[in-house]
Formats: structure tokens, sequence, C-alpha cells
């Protein structure tokens, strides 16, 4: 059964899922450049921002896509019911207001990337690929003080999301 962890923190970590297992090297090259920080100014002295990460590696996820990412996030508590269709409130909320995919086409690239997903049910921009090496860091940083949109991330990295490939476990 897949499941994926929610959070109440203020500041809950970025969220990687992993949902392809056929290229162990590129992975650990994903996670080498999401372990970079984000940098401000190249004249920074501190090095930058670096965000903490939770990394979902569970195979169970293998080929799985942003609906049923989000599926999972958004799923009752056991022994909970579901809300009605049309009511949405806090309990309904995972913690994150963006996750991020590790998918085939992620990891196939001269540079990794991950396909970002929105959680906010009323988000219309579909999903979009990133840059894992600052995007991610960026991105959680600002949606959590809510200083940008999701939207406004779309192709901040000159990265255009290429329609999906059979297998690739989200949009390519």
């Amino acid at each position: 059964m897949r499941v994926l962890p929610k959070t109440d923190e203020d500041a809950p970590p970025i969220l990687v899922i992993r949902t392809d297992y056929r290229d162990d090297e590129a992975w650990q090259r994903l996670k080498a450049a999401l372990d970079e920080p984000w940098v401000f100014d190249r004249n920074d002295e501190d090095g930058g921002l670096k965000e903490d990460i939770l990394f979902v590696e569970d195979p169970s996820w293998t080929d799985a896509d942003p609906a049923d990412v989000l599926t999972a996030l958004t799923a009752p508590e056991d022994g909970q019911q579901p809300d009605e269709p049309d009511e949405l409130d806090e309990s309904d909320e995972c913690g994150w207001a963006v996750v991020f995919l590790a998918d085939r086409a992620g990891m196939r690239g001269t540079g990794p990337t991950l396909l970002a997903v929105s959680t906010d049910p009323e988000e219309d921009t579909p999903p979009f690929r990133v840059a894992a090496r600052s995007t991610p860091h960026e991105m959680h940083c600002n949606l959590r003080l809510a200083n940008m949109d999701f939207s406004d991330f779309e192709n901040w990295d000159g990265l255009m999301s290429p329609p999906q490939e059979p297998g690739s476990g989200g949009g390519g």
C-alpha cells in the first residue's frame, strides 16, 4: 500500500518521492544536486540556504504519477471518514504546498530535474519540471512564506515539460 507522510510542521522538509528505480547512479546524482545549497548571492559568505529534505524511497511508488501522490497525501487518516467532496478544510491539507517526483524523465537527462506538483486543490497550473540543483529549495521556501505562487515557478528554469512518456511516472 502506498503511504506518504503528512505534516503539521510550520517548516516541513522538502518532500521528494522517488518513482523510478532503474538507475541508482542517476538517483545519487539527483540527491547530490539537491544537497547543493541555494545561493541568493554569489558574494554571500554563509554559503546559501539548504532546506531539509525528506526522501521517500519506497518501490511501491514505482511509476506513480501526480494523481497517485495527491490521492495519498489527501487520503483521510485511518479511522477518519472522508469529507464531502466539495468541503475542504485544514484537515484535508497534507502540510506541503508542493511535492517533487523523482521520475524516469528527470533522471535521464544531463542535469537532474524533478516534477513539481502543487498540493493545492484549487491550483490550475499542471505539474512542471524544475532543475534539481536549486529550484526545489527556492520553491519550497517562497511557497511556505507565501512570497510567490506555484504558477510563478512554471518555466522558472527555462525547462519545458513535454508530454508524458509511457512509464515515465509523471509529466516528462
